[in-house]
């Protein structure tokens, strides 16, 4: 299935919404900002209580505002190439719960092996 060029900004935003939600206190895809084909601003709030408005674009994530719907012109921040590097860099909390999420999927997986073992070593008695 192609995705229509001028719908992919748009879709990635949403995914985006998806995947950080866990790590942040709200996220949303701006509903009051235009969006447009190459174009799509997302408006979040930090575990540490920062309000963001975040650029999507061709060129990657970047922090456009320090307040929902808020584009500053003046804006001279860098572009990201993922929102977990941006928020890496915006959010010690997100950090922290990033590397406690992976640390509980891993351990559940780890689980999962062990209990597999387990079962084929029962199997095989």
């Amino acid at each position: 299935m192609l995705i229509d060029d001028d719908r992919a900004i748009s879709i990635e935003a949403a995914e985006v919404v998806k995947e950080i939600a866990y790590a942040v206190k709200f996220v949303e895809v701006s509903t009051v900002l235009p969006s447009e084909s190459n174009l799509v601003y997302i408006n979040m709030t930090t575990k540490e209580n920062q309000d963001l408005c975040v650029e999507l674009s061709l060129q990657g994530f970047r922090v456009v505002g320090t307040q929902y719907n808020d584009v500053n012109p003046q804006s001279d921040s860098r572009h990201y190439e993922t929102i977990y590097s941006l928020l890496d860099s915006q959010s010690s909390e997100y950090r922290s719960t990033f590397c406690e999420t992976l640390s509980h999927k891993l351990l559940n997986l780890q689980r999962n092996v062990d209990e597999d073992t387990s079962d084929d070593q029962m199997d095989t008695k």
